[in-house]
């Protein structure tokens, strides 16, 4: 086999497996049932965060991130994280401030979120 015959191949290949990826993903999300918007609890954030193993603290983490990095890209936010916060200093200040300020029922996590982000880390500018 050429140099350009085995190249062909592999990229009908690659091509190949990419369709049937795609293809798969496809049936698989006409199956699926209609399902209403289900958005993060506080309780629940708080339980992720709380864990020490298992998906819990990667949730928690991608959680606060998300929230701020979506933030901050607004221009108005009023919200600064330096940019040499780490991030698990980051979870750990959030998760600490929703714990102290966990008031009433449990209600949805990005707006507790977006208030110990304004509190902790508020612009100065």
């Amino acid at each position: 086999m050429t140099r350009m015959t085995r190249a062909l191949t592999t990229r009908a290949l690659t091509t190949w497996a990419l369709a049937m990826a795609g293809a798969g993903l496809a049936v698989l999300a006409l199956a699926a049932p209609p399902s209403e918007a289900a958005f993060i609890k506080r309780d629940f954030l708080m339980r992720s965060c709380a864990a020490h193993e298992g998906p819990g603290p990667a949730d928690c983490t991608g959680y606060i991130v998300g929230v701020a990095d979506t933030l901050q890209a607004a221009p108005d936010s009023g919200i600064c994280v330096p940019e040499s916060m780490p991030i698990r200093s980051l979870r750990e200040a959030v998760a600490g401030y929703i714990r102290a300020h966990r008031d009433g029922p449990d209600t949805d996590a990005a707006p507790l979120v977006r208030a110990a982000l304004r509190s902790l880390y508020p612009c100065t500018k």
